[in-house]
């Protein structure tokens, strides 16, 4: 059967052409090598780990947290691996699932091409079993996008707590202390859980990691990487040099903007200004917003 008669049959079923699965074995090739990369990255840093346990003080506690952590690099990356192995074996299910229906649904289009010429009266019974078929199909390659979404959006949250951490460490290391610890700034929140979980509404927030910090202590850095991230995003989606200077003041500027929309009841004469106006200084604030998000 020709692919034209093939594409004929389908039509005479009332049924849309069948998905192209070219791009689900993309998706499951690149999970392959995230999954290998990532099992790889939790192995490199067990063997770090392994070597920071002969030395001690705060900079090989410091390595111990940042290695094996909760939000550490074993613990992130092994179990990004196994999220991402699950999510592409689901896939590799669902392609067998749409193999098999598509499957059925070409041998119905050969079918409806021969009803034609010698059983007309078979059309609509084989319309009403392709009309099954396809809604199955549909099912199946929602299902397929919902999981891929879900997926996306779990990744991009890591991302912009990973970024948000990284602006809360860069705050405070100029605070750090001899003994390892930070110079106090205490502050009020209004986190009620936060507040309720620590009897107090006084939070130091230089002492406090990022992900133990109450949410309006996170918000700032939150936004800031929330948008970088999809700053970034969108420009590689459009195949814009996200490496280039353009793309650095043009991201930068909105990074400025958007600041100032959050931020102008407290923000200075100078921090008011168009991103083209500002000073080296302030302006290099809104790029390394950008660098941090490169650099993960």
């Amino acid at each position: 059967m020709t692919e034209q008669a093939w594409a004929g049959g389908l039509a005479l079923l009332g049924v849309p052409p069948l998905p192209d699965l070219d791009g689900v074995d993309r998706h499951i090739a690149d999970l392959d090598a995230a999954v290998a990369h990532h099992r790889e990255l939790a192995a490199e840093s067990g063997h770090a780990h392994r070597l920071a346990r002969a030395n001690s003080g705060p900079a090989a506690d410091a390595v111990d947290d940042q290695v094996t952590g909760r939000d550490g690099i074993t613990f992130t990356a092994g179990d990004l691996a196994g999220r991402l192995s699950n999510l592409a074996g689901t896939l590799r299910v669902t392609r067998e699932t749409l193999l098999w229906v598509g499957g059925l649904l070409t041998g119905l289009a050969a079918l409806a091409v021969a009803a034609v010429a010698y059983a007309p009266h078979l059309l609509p019974r084989l319309r009403a079993i392709a009309a099954r078929l396809s809604t199955r199909l549909r099912e199946i390659t929602a299902r397929l996008g919902a999981l891929m979404r879900g997926m996306s959006t779990h990744l991009t949250t890591r991302r912009v707590d990973k970024v948000a951490d990284r602006f809360h460490d860069a705050w405070r290391a100029p605070r750090m202390l001899p003994d390892g610890a930070y110079e106090p700034r205490v502050k009020t929140t209004t986190d009620a859980a936060w507040i309720k979980k620590h009897d107090t509404d006084q939070v130091d927030i230089a002492n406090t990691r990022y992900r133990d910090l109450p949410a309006d202590w996170k918000h700032e850095n939150q936004e800031s990487a929330r948008i970088g991230v999809q700053l970034v995003d969108e420009a590689r989606a459009s195949g814009v040099d996200v490496r280039g200077e353009r793309f650095m003041e043009e991201a930068s500027s909105v990074v400025h903007d958007k600041w100032l929309v959050r931020n102008r009841d407290w923000a200075s004469a100078e921090q008011r200004r168009p991103y083209e106006l500002l000073s080296e200084a302030e302006k290099e604030k809104d790029r390394d917003v950008i660098r941090m998000v490169l650099g993960i």
